[in-house]
């Protein structure tokens, strides 16, 4: 007889990211977490808009936290988000990839 282990099971994919730039130097971003088993999240950031971006990791939190402060974007420029969910496992796929774009000055409005 055989002792086979379960095959690993990643986390699911968080869902709905949105981001939302403040003051213009920081950008808050907010998911829901699908599903248990995940250990935390993983927040990666690009330059630019879409998918196709070349994407890096900028920080993380743990378990159940769903949200995340980007403190380190600068004033006029265009970001794309995307987070994976982790356990032992691995990453889950990204979620849906958001853009936002921080304004010229640090007091003006973010456009609708």
């Amino acid at each position: 007889m055989t002792n086979r282990s379960p095959p690993p099971v990643l986390p699911q994919a968080p869902v709905d990211l949105l981001a939302v730039a403040v003051g213009g130097c920081q950008v808050i971003l907010a998911w829901t977490e699908c599903g248990a088993g995940g250990l935390g999240f993983r927040i990666e950031r690009a330059h630019g808009i879409g998918s196709a971006c070349l994407f890096s990791e900028i920080g993380g939190v743990g378990p159940h936290i769903a949200a995340f402060r980007d403190g380190s974007v600068k004033l006029r420029t265009t970001y794309s988000y995307r987070v994976h969910a982790w356990n032992a496992s691995g990453d889950s796929s990204p979620s849906n990839v958001t853009g936002v774009t921080t304004p010229r000055t640090e007091t003006e409005l973010p456009a609708d």
